[in-house]
């Protein structure tokens, strides 16, 4: 395939509002979905023996293995080399007007639904947050914005980058995370909205996004340390926004990540004591294990560190909001089996 055209890239230096290494990352990633194409995700399907693939390669497509009756097997209708280098050719040849593309695009939408699902607590393993399941795959010239300004129930909110619907509305959002991490009320706008939000950390996702932004891939991803779709269970997407809150907890040079977690009754509070009686009363005790060290499960309560923090910290509003929606989830499920 021809390399696609060089482009140059503009960064803002001694900008306080925006680090070189924030805009640098917010750029590849707008980069990469402007320019994204059907090469990018018909991967897929590749060398697959799928009802999927015979839908995409047609005759070309490896069929089941067959046998005669004395058991020998039956080859293929063409070689091996022929069918893979028609399957490349199919792929590389392929256009957002191909028919077969409403075909891919269903299987990866139903496949991402699965994966969300599924969601893997290790955001390093290999494809563990894929690109395609949050960003609904289709041709974004004109329909992506960096910078964009909108109102979210009221609060007026710009991340990163913001995709648009085929109407024209905010679908999909993407926030750099570096020096600074969201508010706990965008947060809960973004939990209650109907957008598929993704978070990426700039300094876990330069690396792979500057050797990944080179020539052309078969491929369609970039490092996604947390994400939800619009229609993922609520109290899901609550979690996974507390993992973010949760981030300067974690040892980033070990890889380390969240298992399990939950909200507990402080262990430095006591309600009958004179000076611990005003000190926070809700804490967390959190399960994690090291991608760089895997099979080890450590176990951290973080009432010390929470002792001193006020009822305005994101941690602490987000920890209440998911204490009053579980509180509630659960009323409602006593009410729907009482009246049963």
């Amino acid at each position: 395939m021809k390399p696609l055209p060089i482009s140059k890239m503009q960064i803002e230096m001694y900008n306080v509002e925006e680090s070189p290494l924030h805009q640098i990352v917010k750029k590849l990633i707008y980069k990469k979905i402007l320019d994204l194409e059907p090469y990018n995700f018909n991967h897929d399907v590749y060398s697959s023996r799928s009802d999927l693939a015979k839908s995409i390669y047609g005759e070309y497509a490896y069929s089941e293995p067959r046998f005669d009756k004395y058991g020998r097997s039956i080859p293929d209708k063409y070689d091996y080399k022929v069918i893979e280098e028609k399957q490349k050719e199919i792929r590389e040849t392929m256009t957002w007007e191909d028919p077969k593309i409403k075909i891919l695009l269903d299987h990866i939408a139903e496949t991402g639904r699965q994966e969300d699902l599924e969601y893997r607590p290790n955001p390093f393993s290999h494809d563990s947050r894929r690109a395609t399941t949050y960003i609904p795959i289709r041709p974004y010239a004109g329909k992506i914005f960096m910078e964009y300004a909108f109102f979210l129930d009221g609060l007026r909110i710009i991340p990163d980058i913001t995709l648009m619907d085929d109407k024209s509305k905010p679908e999909t959002v993407i926030e750099i995370l570096y020096t600074s991490l969201p508010t706990a009320e965008k947060l809960i706008k973004y939990i209650e909205s109907d957008l598929n939000v993704i978070f990426v950390f700039a300094d876990q996702a330069i690396e792979e996004l500057s050797m990944d932004m080179t020539c052309r891939r078969g491929y369609f991803k970039f490092p996604i340390r947390e994400a939800w779709l619009k229609d993922t269970p609520k109290k899901e997407k609550i979690s996974r926004a507390v993992n973010i809150l949760l981030h300067k907890k974690l040892c980033h040079r070990n890889k380390e990540y969240i298992i399990h977690k939950d909200a507990i009754k402080n262990t430095g509070w006591d309600p009958n004591h004179k000076w611990k009686k005003n000190r926070m009363n809700i804490g967390l005790r959190m399960e994690t294990m090291s991608a760089k060290d895997p099979g080890i499960l450590e176990t951290h309560n973080l009432s010390l560190s929470m002792i001193q923090m006020k009822e305005t910290s994101a941690l602490i509003i987000l920890l209440r909001y998911l204490q009053n929606y579980t509180a509630e989830e659960k009323k409602n499920t006593g009410e729907q089996i009482h009246g049963s």
